[in-house]
């Protein structure tokens, strides 16, 4: 007893002489060292490497390879009834640009939008159109992007914000924390992708592309954009 009655009184006096303002710079410091050590770790060991970098299928399934040309003239219907300016970007823009149709081993179609466009559009109203084409529409707040999906077929709207600067960055919970801490954020003139835009032949049909060409691909792939790279293993069909 005498112990316990020593300790509570060595706590108490402790306890007096703390304030809550050290409590409080303290608990502050160490959620500040958490959230850059998972800065680091994020950004060194999870993103670094591309998706192109990870082991994939060198050819996509054709039932699947259908189902995504069927969902990205869908998704892009539906954006421009909607009045949301859009246009496709990453992999799909690259199989655009050099194939005319989505390259051989994309698992999934990319188009990219400003927030102040999708934000014209209540969430729920997005979701009920999509639905109404038999689509599946979620938002990824850590990542920033709308995830299109019906049946195997995928397609990720990846959204940015433009900065008084006008520049963009990429939106989500993720990239507005840490894009401080990232070597390479993405980020490019917000000319890019602000409308109207022209448009590219996609297999057989005309879909909106982002100004300048391949200019967009020079940000979005800042070390290797002029190459086409195929998962490891796989030879590109050229």
């Amino acid at each position: 007893m005498q112990v316990m009655q020593k300790c509570e009184r060595a706590v108490g006096r402790f306890a007096s002489r703390v304030s809550w303002k050290s409590v409080t710079a303290t608990f502050f410091c160490f959620v500040l060292s958490l959230y850059l050590l998972f800065a680091l770790i994020n950004d060194r060991y999870i993103h670094h490497h591309a998706w192109y970098e990870r082991p994939a299928p060198c050819v996509t399934p054709q039932i699947i390879m259908d189902g995504m040309v069927e969902l990205t003239f869908s998704v892009t219907r539906l954006l421009s009834k909607l009045n949301i300016s859009h246009v496709i970007c990453y992999g799909t823009l690259w199989g655009a640009l050099r194939q005319g149709k989505i390259l051989p081993w994309d698992n999934n179609v990319d188009f990219c939008l400003l927030k102040n466009e999708i934000e014209k559009v209540p969430y729920s109203t997005l979701q009920a159109e999509f639905k109404s084409q038999q689509i599946d529409l979620t938002y990824d707040h850590r990542h920033g992007d709308y995830i299109a999906t019906r049946g195997p077929a995928q397609a990720i709207i990846s959204v940015f914000y433009i900065t008084i600067y006008d520049e963009v960055f990429k939106d989500g919970l993720e990239h507005r924390l840490m894009w401080f801490f990232q070597d390479k954020p993405v980020s490019f003139p917000a000319r890019l992708i602000e409308s109207p835009f022209n448009t590219a032949m996609f297999h057989g049909q005309q879909i909106p592309v982002p100004h300048d060409g391949i200019e967009i691909l020079k940000y979005l792939y800042k070390d290797d954009w002029w190459l086409e790279k195929p998962p490891i293993g796989c030879r590109s069909p050229n």
